[in-house]
């Protein structure tokens, strides 16, 4: 791949529903937070997570993998303000923005959106009727404009409305690549948890 991409891990949130950290529940022998770094290592030369915890905890837990931790500005405000955090970390022009709840992510989606985003400021997929703000691509700039409107903007959503250029991707054609839309699977509650251990979800 010709163009730098970094990639960022959201994984600061509190895990409200589920009652305990997602990044650290086990899949398959490893974490869910030590699945995805594996696999967006494969498409990103920049891994960067976004939390709330000691730095130390995630440096140790992703060894070998080499991963740059930001802790969020605003401690459990949202992804928005995630981004806001990382923002003026990432050395690459594109970014593809991850969440720690979703084990199950195709990483040759990347690929995907990297060779359709072109002059677009984000590639926003819908699944099932709803917009997938993140494992999803934007460009730098793009991350770079929520610091003027953070906090009087603090949705995702409201967010990529005052993006100029954003390119909406049709489930159809991530389907090519991740038939069961798996990627866009959160597993937020032990439910989801248990039906993921059982069945992949």
């Amino acid at each position: 791949m010709s163009k730098k991409i970094s990639c960022v891990v959201l994984a600061g949130g509190q895990s409200k529903r589920m009652g305990t950290d997602k990044a650290f529940l086990a899949y398959k022998d490893k974490t869910f937070l030590q699945t995805i770094v594996e696999k967006l290592s494969k498409k990103c030369d920049e891994i960067i997570l976004s939390v709330n915890k000691d730095p130390r905890i995630y440096i140790d837990h992703l060894k070998p993998h080499k991963v740059k931790v930001v802790k969020d500005l605003h401690p459990y405000e949202g992804p928005l303000n995630a981004i806001l955090s990382v923002s003026e970390h990432i050395k690459n022009p594109y970014v593809f923005i991850a969440t720690c709840d979703t084990p199950l992510l195709n990483e040759n989606l990347i690929d995907i959106y990297m060779s359709i985003i072109d002059e677009f400021d984000a590639v926003i997929p819908q699944v099932h009727g709803k917009f997938q703000p993140l494992n999803t691509l934007y460009t730098k700039k793009s991350l770079l404009k929520v610091k003027n409107l953070y906090p009087e903007i603090k949705s995702l959503n409201q967010w990529i409305k005052n993006l100029k250029r954003v390119l909406v991707v049709n489930e159809e054609v991530i389907q090519n690549f991740d038939p069961d839309l798996l990627t866009y699977k959160s597993v937020n509650t032990p439910e989801d948890y248990e039906r993921l251990i059982k069945y992949g979800l």
